[in-house]
């Protein structure tokens, strides 16, 4: 007796939102540079707008640009950090975004930069002009753009209300002016900034952004504590929630570190000021008495990470 034949269910035959779901668990490398190309049915599915809300390039590791189409992505940079200039294997973002933007359309409302990208004008053009809706941005740590440049990217961003940002993204040459961001991001509530805090710093932020409900200084370096709680607490009306965890204080910047604690007087005026006041207990706090907090490996390995949740990525 003949058997019957029986025909095996195809991968390209599968239900797209089937698919979808599955391609919502790769990277965007994954989905633009090998399902994409896999077939015409997977190509489709690969436009769907449930794939791009949240272009999440943070989680990428260097190991992800292996591929040999993808090593002109990566390019070698010497960066002055905490210690003597060094060189790193780093990528420029264009080419990632230049791929995603086909498929993405206008859709994304959030951009995650990568901490190991260097950000030059035409990459943030590019996500400006493509993905108008963004609400929610992060910058990497590096960066070097024209004023110009930060100004357009920040005007087609008029819904932004978060920003996760390093005071060593550097605009023409000078450290970032945040009058560039609040000249067009009236709705911006929510502001994380990493790296160096002084007092020149917070008297900016607080002029040009004095809306701001959440700020989290985590794990950041702070000179002149003092000087930078009077303006937040006295200029910062709206704001309800920082976090100060993880952080470093100085008195002076060419003083020694004095910030195992903050003074008793100092956390009273942020408890009865701030609703949410967010210090971490420094003894027993691993990060905290890591002896290597400050290089640039330890820093990468937190900044995603934060106790306000709206500045979690």
């Amino acid at each position: 007796m003949a058997m019957r034949s029986r025909k095996s269910p195809r991968w390209e035959n599968m239900d797209r939102d089937i698919l979808a779901k599955i391609f919502e668990k790769l990277n965007v490398i994954d989905v633009t540079m090998g399902a994409s190309r896999v077939c015409i049915s997977w190509f489709l599915v690969c436009h769907q707008k449930s794939l791009w809300k949240t272009i999440d390039l943070a989680y990428l590791q260097l190991d992800d640009f292996n591929h040999p189409r993808l090593k002109n992505f990566l390019v070698d940079v010497t960066i002055e950090v905490d210690t003597p200039p060094q060189k790193y294997d780093i990528y420029h973002p264009r080419k990632i975004l230049n791929e995603i933007t086909k498929f993405s359309s206008t859709v994304p409302s959030s951009l995650f930069l990568n901490f190991r990208s260097w950000v030059e004008d035409e990459d943030l053009i590019i996500a400006a002009e493509r993905m108008p809706n963004i609400t929610k941005f992060v910058l990497p740590r590096w960066g070097n753009l024209s004023e110009d440049s930060y100004r357009f990217v920040f005007s087609q961003w008029k819904n932004l209300h978060t920003l996760i940002i390093s005071p060593a993204f550097y605009v023409n040459q000078k450290i970032l002016k945040f009058q560039l961001v609040a000249e067009n991001c009236i709705n911006l509530t929510n502001l994380k900034i990493s790296g160096y805090v002084d007092e020149d710093l917070v008297v900016e932020l607080v002029r040009y952004l004095p809306n701001l409900k959440r700020l989290s200084m985590r794990g950041c370096k702070i000179y002149h504590i003092k000087k930078v709680s009077f303006h937040i607490i006295r200029c910062l009306q709206n704001l309800a929630s920082l976090n100060l965890s993880h952080c470093i204080f100085n008195d002076k910047i060419t003083g020694p570190i004095c910030g195992i604690v903050l003074e008793d007087s100092l956390i009273e005026n942020f408890t009865q000021k701030i609703d949410t006041f967010i210090m971490c207990s420094k003894v027993g706090c691993l990060l905290c008495e890591d002896p290597y907090k400050t290089s640039i490996d330890v820093y990468e390995k937190h900044w995603r990470n934060d106790e306000i949740k709206e500045l979690e990525f």
